[in-house]
């Protein structure tokens, strides 16, 4: 390479694409790239995309397209899981695109070296000679090399120790794009959790589609959470997304362990019964409610989230009633809701008897009306909690300076500081709440 390349990233989707998405970045700037600056043009864009709902691959068109055509002299690398299922519809909206799918997103981490082969000085030629490369070389990274050395876009770590899903739930395209169920060896996920920490990394985010379902060599989630708390002294875990069939006595342990944060997001879906089975879902709605109960007896006061589905087809009102009732008697902080969106390769996609789009937005907004108000019943009841919080960004609101952090129980916190509070640095404060916002005041 006979001159610096620059790189930008953009992410669409979940935390798997984030923590991904941070690994390639990683991979280029450890091989001599440079992240491109805001307003420039970089040499590489890189898009992460996703296929969870139509919006989120409508917003990832638009992304690709604008790059493509406002930047015809770089190249744009597409991947993720829109790009595995829809790869031709991609490769039309320019001639700079390259796309590489899912099943080989472990391959941008060999483009910093493939890249250095060459001389290449524009997107067409950088094209042209990827392709050639990738068609000579056999693919020697994997699905659980996605290990950044440093985190380039979040302040916290994340260690991804499982990816896919055996499911097949009847409204989710995961399973094509991302495939079966794998799982990142246990030896190898305790040491690189230890690495992390010994990097000066005060949080580790634990995170695959389902990390429950997370297996190797006969051990599964609890006993990998056990061993990293063991083998690591202060670094506090956050879990990703749950489902809520795993076993009871685990969601015990999780609340139990100091340095768990108590946050915990459940792939919640639907609180009817019927739905539920509709959906192919492996649980009744009632063992929500015995899960935040026992989360919630812990005295804690965790902050409970979940994903639920408006309009999955079939839904009838009680249903859709049954669902309310359950977000708001379980008292879930948040909820991140989705009018259901078919998708292509599903089993709800030829399903008939289909909820009018009109009658599924009426119902997420009467769900996210309630989630906004449980949400600010939780941030009240933290006035005087203390809490530990790290810095990630500054903001200004009213006129002031604040550093914003996110504390062990997913609030984002507002602090007033006359030093400079460094992104990272972990901050004991003392919790208030005012018009929506939390405040936290520093403990000397």
């Amino acid at each position: 390479m006979d001159r610096t390349f620059s790189i930008s990233v953009y992410t669409l989707g979940c935390r798997l694409n984030q923590v991904e998405s941070e690994a390639v970045s990683s991979a280029f700037l450890n091989a001599g790239f440079t992240l491109a600056q805001r307003g420039s043009i970089p040499d590489i864009f890189v898009i992460n995309t996703c296929t969870v709902t139509s919006k989120s691959e409508q917003k990832a068109r638009r992304v690709i397209r604008k790059a493509s055509s406002e930047n015809p002299g770089s190249l744009v690398v597409v991947t993720g899981c829109y790009a595995q299922l829809n790869a031709p519809d991609i490769e039309k909206l320019g001639s700079n695109i390259l796309v590489i799918g899912q099943a080989e997103k472990s391959r941008l981490l060999e483009f910093p070296a493939y890249i250095q082969e060459t001389g290449a000085k524009c997107g067409a030629e950088l094209k042209e000679y990827l392709q050639f490369r990738m068609g000579k070389t056999p693919m020697t990274t994997t699905k659980f090399d996605f290990l950044p050395d440093t985190f380039s876009f979040h302040t916290r770590a994340s260690l991804k120790v499982q990816d896919g899903c055996n499911n097949f739930c009847a409204y989710c395209r995961i399973p094509f794009a991302r495939g079966r169920s794998e799982c990142m060896d246990f030896d190898r996920a305790v040491e690189t959790a230890v690495a992390i920490e010994k990097n000066g990394y005060k949080e580790l985010v634990l995170t695959g589609v389902n990390i429950t379902a997370y297996e190797s060599g006969g051990r599964r989630l609890r006993q990998l959470i056990e061993t990293i708390l063991e083998r690591t002294s202060d670094i506090r875990i956050r879990l990703s997304s749950l489902g809520p069939y795993d076993d009871l006595d685990n969601f015990a342990f999780f609340i139990s362990q100091k340095r768990i944060c108590p946050h915990f997001h459940l792939s919640v879906q639907s609180g009817s019964d019927n739905v539920l089975k509709a959906m192919g879902r492996k649980y009744p709605a009632g063992r929500l409610k015995e899960i935040t109960d026992i989360l919630k007896g812990s005295g804690r006061d965790p902050f409970i989230s979940g994903d639920v589905i408006t309009g999955f087809p079939g839904e009838s009102d009680q249903d859709f009633d049954d669902s309310y009732n359950l977000i708001r008697d379980c008292g879930f902080a948040m909820c991140h809701v989705f009018p259901y969106s078919p998708r292509p390769e599903t089993r709800a996609y030829r399903m008939k008897n289909r909820v009018p789009e009109r009658i599924s937005r009426q119902r997420a907004e009467r769900l996210i009306a309630l989630a906004d108000q449980l949400y600010l019943d939780y941030i009240a009841r933290q006035k005087g909690r203390r809490e530990q919080v790290i810095i990630e960004e500054s903001v200004m609101l009213d006129g002031k300076k604040y550093y914003a952090g996110l504390s062990s129980n997913y609030l984002k916190v507002l602090i007033e500081s006359p030093a400079v509070l460094a992104n990272g640095t972990l901050c004991d404060v003392v919790l208030d709440a005012a018009d929506g916002n939390v405040f936290g005041t520093l403990v000397q």
